[in-house]
């Protein structure tokens, strides 16, 4: 209980303040200023809520398909049916992970142009990677002779996989998810090459004009938002564990 009350206390104060950052980002340019030596005093002309939104926007967008897509294939490679393409597709978004970021977006832009589509196709392809492996890993896990027990009380491969093989495999596919979501808040960044926008915009910016204050401005809350996020999906996923545990104990 103290973990849990210490995550969640620390993602509370973590999060009052990156809301203050937010919301008073001219006051957190001007301590910035103060701090740091800069060769311009101009700071952002867009005010910083701006660029947070539209950085969680495409976080929470790419995320979502990212999920979505990541469960469905790794559940399906892990059927009797799609086995055969298991290793065809953990190649395939291996590769896509192995892949540099920023020539994801460039592939992309020929494609797309620029603006949000390119990005977050890139963003997709680089969050699939630890789902999916995740799923394929947490299932394939589930003891052997727990599978046998559930076939021999008569239940069809997909009453298996709904109240055997998910439930004992949430903790693993939980954490690929927690991983995918706190790199795509990292990656996110990127997206300012192709003029998606969001906080990468100060960062491009900060170092096209050497102003460090710029890419403080725009990589503090970025840094701010994924360890909030890790900490409360980390919390998250010890409460959705451990009634679990104890149902599948029974």
């Amino acid at each position: 209980m103290r973990s849990n009350k210490k995550g969640l206390i620390i993602a509370a104060l973590l999060t009052m303040i990156l809301t203050i950052i937010v919301v008073n980002s001219k006051g957190f340019e001007a301590i910035l200023y103060k701090l740091v030596s800069s060769k311009s005093t101009e700071g952002s002309r867009t005010l910083l809520v701006v660029y947070f939104a539209q950085h969680v926007w495409m976080v929470f967008l790419s995320s979502l398909i990212a999920v979505t897509l990541g469960i469905i294939l790794g559940i399906f490679v892990t059927t009797n049916h799609g086995h055969e393409f298991k290793e065809l597709l953990l190649k395939t978004v291996s590769l896509g992970q192995a892949f540099p970021s920023p020539a994801l977006l460039a592939l992309a832009v020929p494609i797309l142009g620029y603006g949000i589509k390119g990005a977050l196709i890139a963003l997709v392809v680089y969050a699939l990677m630890p789902i999916i492996y995740n799923v394929v890993i947490g299932i394939e896990e589930v003891p052997k002779d727990i599978i046998d027990a559930a076939k021999g009380m008569g239940m069809t491969e997909t009453e298996i996989y709904i109240k055997v093989k998910i439930p004992l495999a949430l903790n693993v596919i939980l954490g690929g998810i927690r991983t995918a979501l706190v790199i795509n808040i990292s990656a996110t960044t990127l997206a300012a090459a192709v003029g998606a926008g969001g906080l990468g915009v100060l960062v491009v910016n900060g170092v096209r004009t050497f102003d460090m204050v710029l890419i403080l401005e725009g990589a503090i809350p970025v840094t701010l938002l994924a360890i909030i996020v890790e900490l409360l999906l980390k919390e998250l996923q010890k409460k959705m564990i451990t009634p679990q545990a104890i149902d599948m104990s029974h």
